[in-house]
Formats: structure tokens, sequence, C-alpha cells
């Protein structure tokens, strides 16, 4: 079996190289750096890489976008992260929702919504899941009607009406355009009375919150989302009301299992950056007399650390295939990713901390 890169595949990966050597990496610590959790976020850079095509490129061609495969997508964000990681999940976090809109969107919404995203360098989308109340429940919900989604909508002719609030969202505060899991049946479970809302910045009732102030990642924010009987179009629900949670209606390049792949593809460029950079500094640094590549505690910590970058490489190709595997599963097939995410998720996390913690 061939595993070599094609053409396209080898080239959008150089670029990214090129783009987080060059653009990147000389400024990741400064904008880490920056106090203001509000002012870390850098537009320039952003539609800098956003006219290279990292922000739009997981768009189908048809609809004017590049249309990139999983392979591919993988190989932008793992080079990207490389630079800096928030950065890189910044541009992915687009992916998942624009390529949901191609997925799942009316005629009427991929017109609506997706040639605006595509025109704009500072159109950025975002997912609103968690709340103060709560946030793994949601992966796992239980029957239990008060269990899960708090952000309630009522029904009030052709709008809804929302109240309620979000946390921790990333683009929160950025973001043009998010898609909300809302509660439209206060009596039912979590997987009965939930209805997935596009919901644009500009909504009359929304405002954003505080934004977090974290302790990394702090290019790629997170904000609370506050909705003061805010309206929302009949016109902006994807699927049916109350079916968020029910049988799969075609996503297939968004959610969790590309949640996975994304976070797995941009471990794996911190990774591959750590060995790097660990390796460059023992080819220099001298301590005891020798190099530090010469003694034998320092090579079993890069022979460590090379063995765990090469363990996530391998989960990312695990993880390829999953989404492929899921691109072609029948529609009606049981949405099982939003079940099973959260048991995978710690893996890859775990082979980057221990990979750090060697250099």
């Amino acid at each position: 079996m061939d595993f070599s890169l094609n053409e396209e595949q080898r080239a959008w990966q150089l670029k990214a190289r090129k783009f987080a050597q060059e653009e990147l990496r000389p400024i990741s610590l400064k904008r880490d750096r920056i106090a203001d959790p509000r002012a870390t976020f850098d537009w320039d850079m952003f539609k800098k890489g956003s006219r290279l095509g990292f922000r739009t490129l997981a768009v189908p061609k048809e609809w004017g976008g590049h249309g990139l495969d999983f392979v591919t997508q993988a190989l932008v964000m793992a080079e990207l992260a490389k630079g800096d990681s928030a950065m890189s999940k910044a541009f992915s976090q687009c992916w998942k929702w624009s390529h949901l809109i191609a997925a799942v969107g009316t005629e009427e919404q991929k017109e609506r919504f997706l040639k605006p995203f595509l025109a704009d360098d500072t159109f950025v989308l975002g997912k609103g899941i968690t709340e103060p109340s709560g946030g793994s429940d949601n992966r796992l919900p239980p029957d239990d009607p008060k269990a899960g989604v708090k952000l309630r909508a009522e029904r009030h002719g052709d709008e809804w009406i929302l109240n309620g609030e979000k946390a921790f969202i990333a683009n929160g505060n950025i973001g043009k355009l998010f898609f909300l899991d809302v509660r439209t049946d206060p009596h039912a479970s979590l997987r009965k009375g939930v209805t997935l809302f596009l919901v644009p910045n500009d909504t009359p009732g929304f405002r954003v919150g505080k934004v977090f102030n974290k302790s990394g990642w702090r290019f790629y924010q997170n904000a609370e989302m506050i909705f003061e009987n805010a309206r929302v179009p009949h016109a902006n629900i994807i699927g049916e009301v109350n079916g968020a949670y029910k049988k799969s209606t075609g996503d297939t390049s968004g959610g969790d299992i590309f949640g996975d792949l994304e976070l797995a593809a941009n471990a794996l460029g911190v990774c591959e950056a750590a060995c790097e950079q660990a390796l460059e500094l023992a080819r220099t640094k001298t301590q005891g007399g020798k190099l530090l590549k010469e003694q034998q505690t320092i090579q079993l910590k890069i022979g460590k650390m090379q063995m765990l970058t090469e363990a996530l490489r391998s989960r990312r190709l695990y993880m390829v295939a999953s989404c492929r595997r899921q691109r072609a599963a029948d529609e009606g097939r049981e949405t099982y990713t939003q079940i099973v995410a959260g048991a995978r998720a710690p893996a890859f996390l775990t082979i980057v901390v221990r990979s750090s913690d060697q250099a």
C-alpha cells in the first residue's frame, strides 16, 4: 500500500510549514504574553492565513472552497501547530462548522451563510454546547430532562426566543456565526428535546460576556455567550426541531470524530516541534564537558519523545480513517460519536503532555 502524499497534499503541507515558520512562530510567545485576554487575537495574521486558504480549505469545491480531504487537513493542522498550537486551532475550528453547513444545511442556508463566509477573511465560526452548569454531561446524555443543556428557546410564530447562557465557547467573542445546542422541549431528555440553531453574532438579544483568561492557547479565545430574549428565525434551524441528538442527518465532517482528528493532528505538531527543538539544543549545548547529545540520560529522554510522537502519528492515521468511515456511513446511522469521543480524547492529550515533560 502506497502511503506517499500526492502533489496537492504536499503543496498544502509546505505552504502551511512556510507560514508557520515565517509568520506564526516569531510572534507566538509575544501574543501569548498579552495580559488582556480580549487583545490576544491577531487579526492581521489571521487574515493573512485566510488569504492563503487556511480558513476555508474544508468548504466543498462546488461552493467555492478547496474541498481538501482529511489527510490534507491533518497535515495542515500539524504544520500550523508547529508554529503555534492555538493559531492552528483558530483556523481548524472554522473547518468543522463550514463543512457542517455544506453537509447538512438547506440550500437556502448555504446561500445565506456559506457565501459570506467565503468572501470575508474575518468571518469566524463556532459551536456552543458547554454552559455554566454542565459540559461533559452533554456528551453522555442521561434520561433526566433536568440534565444537560439549559439554554432554552420558545417558538413565537416564525421566530424562536432564546434565553440562557453558554460558557467557554471557542471564538465566542469574535465569531460571526455559531451552531448552538438549545433546549426546545424542557420536558424531554437531551436526546429528544434539543434543537441545533444557526445564530449570527448580530442577533438581537445576544451579547458577549467575559472572555476567559487562560494560561495557554490564548490566541484561541473562549468566551461567555448571553442570550436575553434573543430572536432567531425558524429558518435558522439545522434539521428538525428537537432533532439535534437524533439519528445522523448526514453530518460526517464536523462534530466529535473530526474534533478528535483535529486535536490529534494539532498535538502531533506540538510534539514534532518539541522534538526538533530538543534535538537542536542537545546538538549545541555542553554540560559537564560533553554535548548533551552524547549523554545517555538525554539520549533516552529524546528517544522517548520520538517514540511518543510516532505513537501519536499512528493515532492521527487512525482518526483519518475514522473520519472517512463516518463520512461513508449511510444516512440514518446512529450518531455514536458524541457518546464515545470523551473516552478517546485523553489518549493523545496524555501523549503530548508526556512528550513535553521529557523536553
